[in-house]
């Protein structure tokens, strides 16, 4: 489904986003199924469960933070014991569709929650046995599971045997994101991606540490894990999830398919990003650019979940029930067992993770998992080319929070100051104790604005000089170069005339770019641009197509290999999400 792309000025945006807050929307009470009571409403007053945290002054917080982030809009649930509060702010779509609490958004990384519960039920019907190891379990090895499509490089021979359920949902496999290697054709036929032909892909991509060692973030494997569950059950995650989870909780608005939200006649969110070049240049340019909805066939278990923060609350509510000890009141849509297993630490996470809590956070499976003022918390992000969410509950307060919002990175730097002003607030923390989570995003922006300009410097700080020529004239490293996972990279030479990205987006070559590839015909729709650095090896700058404002930007060294005749032989590149993902090799086929 693509939209075209359309330009909103600041004036007008900010405008809207300062539009008063759509009035909560309330419930009656009712029974959501399996104990699943919940009560939705709204009201006015601070402090103590029962009194409605989203009132007037909160509403001018989230406005202002939304103009400040330049995001359109935002939806905000509050779970407190037996309450639930939902309100929107700012614009769902414009020119002028509020967001409500009925709106739906991409929810991303949330959904591996979804997926790690599914597994804990398969394995807990105890309907389900693995030939040699016996029923299925957290330790099943995901080799046993699907045979020849999980395959790896020989020299991962012994992660191949012993890779578990385990491993891949607390991303302790080894391996890294590989996000790019996503296609969206497979095989000699050039048929649609699924996630078998991912899970096929694995055999192609290097590790990067040894299994149960390193905490790496890995949407692939996540994938893999989707690719099993259909294996298992002979169904579509999205039906397993609905038939098991979602429809027991009364989670009616929630889908994983955009495709199948819209056929079902819900209101699903238009996504945005800021236009920071254009606002720069001035001259009635920058506002907000709307964005191509996504298709999430592919993305499945690991980011495929369409929801609003009213069924969100649901699920949090259904996490902090089944975390009750002795019988109580729980949910028991998930067996008490699978509620520990999904919350039981299983790695503990880089100090950098720690910010502001009590300590660095650890990873259960499909949760982050920490302590916050002495208090468990659960957490988790998702995001999208233009979409947001954030999900944290305290099982201890019985107290969540969930924020669904539509433009990509920021979105979740206002979820961040939203929610920890309603937690802060919750525990009457002093302002001068509270983290600087608005400190944290400006950081974070204006670090990934300024990267394209310090790429060379941040890559290379020991580099040549002056630069040592390159080896060929740069019409010789014009071609098409391939790699079985990764597959074509056509490299083309950047003749300094405004030459778009991809029909409908922004302009994105860098200064001192020479050469280019567009990615457009990947999962994620990227443009590559190589800068010279020196001899043969040169920094790529990475931005989306569809969201070209730097802030999904990312780096990549790469090197040309000449052969003996003279002539580029392979492209040597090592993409760095979240650390270096390995030395990916592409060989010249043209």
């Amino acid at each position: 489904m693509r939209f075209a792309t359309r330009h909103y000025s600041a004036a007008l945006t900010t405008a809207l986003a300062l539009s008063a807050a759509v009035s909560a929307r309330r419930y009656p009470d009712s029974d959501a199924g399996s104990g699943q009571k919940q009560k939705v409403m709204s009201g006015s007053g601070r402090g103590d469960a029962g009194s409605n945290p989203l009132d007037d002054d909160f509403a001018a917080f989230a406005r202002a933070a939304l103009d400040r982030w330049h995001v359109p809009g935002i939806a905000v649930a509050v779970v407190d014991r037996e309450e639930t509060w939902t309100e929107g702010y700012g614009i769902s779509s414009f020119p002028s569709t509020p967001v409500t609490p009925s709106t739906l958004f991409y929810g991303g990384s949330t959904t591996k929650a979804f997926t790690a519960a599914i597994v804990s039920l398969l394995i807990a019907s105890g309907e389900h046995s693995v030939s040699p190891s016996g029923p299925l379990s957290w330790r099943t090895p995901l080799a046993q599971l699907l045979g020849d499509d999980f395959v790896l490089a020989p020299e991962y021979d012994w992660a191949a045997a012993h890779l578990t359920l385990e491993d891949a949902l607390s991303h302790r496999t080894g391996f890294p994101r590989h996000d790019k290697a996503l296609g969206r054709q497979y095989g000699a036929d050039a048929h649609a991606a699924t996630v078998r032909d991912v899970a096929r892909s694995l055999r192609y991509l290097p590790m990067v540490s040894e299994p149960r060692v390193e905490w790496r973030y890995c949407n692939v494997m996540y994938m893999v894990v989707s690719h099993a569950v259909q294996v298992l059950t002979n169904e579509w995650l999205g039906d397993v999830m609905r038939d098991r989870i979602w429809a027991p909780l009364g989670m009616n608005d929630t889908f994983l398919s955009v495709e199948e939200a819209i056929r079902e006649g819900r209101v699903v969110a238009d996504g945005y990003y800021w236009d920071y070049k254009g606002e720069r240049e001035g001259k009635g340019k920058g506002g907000f650019v709307e964005v191509p909805k996504l298709g999430l066939g592919l993305a499945s278990g690991a980011g495929g979940v369409v929801s609003n923060v009213g069924d969100y609350a649901r699920w949090v509510r259904c996490l902090i029930r089944g975390d009750r000890e002795g019988d109580g009141d729980g949910c028991t849509v998930l067996p008490k067992e699978a509620h520990r297993e999904l919350k039981k630490v299983r790695i503990v996470q880089g100090p950098e993770s720690k910010k502001g809590y009590d300590a660095p956070l650890a990873y259960g499976l499909g949760w982050e998992v920490g302590t916050y003022k002495g208090h468990r918390l659960f957490k988790h992000s998702g995001g999208m080319e233009a979409y947001g969410a954030l999900v944290y509950f305290f099982p201890d307060l019985e107290y969540g929070v969930v924020t669904l919002a539509n433009t990509a990175v920021t979105s979740n730097i206002v979820g961040q100051e939203l929610i920890w002003k309603l937690v802060d607030d919750k525990l009457g923390i002093p302002k001068e104790d509270r983290y600087d989570w608005a400190g944290l995003g400006d950081k974070t922006i204006q670090k990934a604005l300024k990267q394209p300009e310090t790429a060379v410097e941040e890559l290379y700080p020991e580099r040549a000089n002056p630069p040592l020529p390159r080896t060929l004239p740069l019409q010789e490293y014009v071609g098409v170069y391939s790699h079985p996972a990764y597959q074509n990279i056509t490299i083309e030479l950047v003749d300094g005339t405004d030459t778009p990205a991809a029909k409908g987006s922004a302009k994105t070559e860098r200064k001192g770019a020479e050469l280019k590839a567009n990615r457009g015909n990947m999962e994620w729709q990227m443009m590559f641009e190589f800068i010279h650095v020196s001899g043969e090896f040169w920094a790529v700058v990475i931005d989306m197509l569809n969201t070209p404002n730097s802030l999904n930007g990312q780096l990549a060294r790469a090197e040309f290999v000449v052969g003996v005749k003279g002539k580029v032989d392979k492209l040597e590149m090592e993409f760095l999400e979240d650390g270096s993902e390995g030395i990916v090799v592409f060989d010249r086929v043209a």
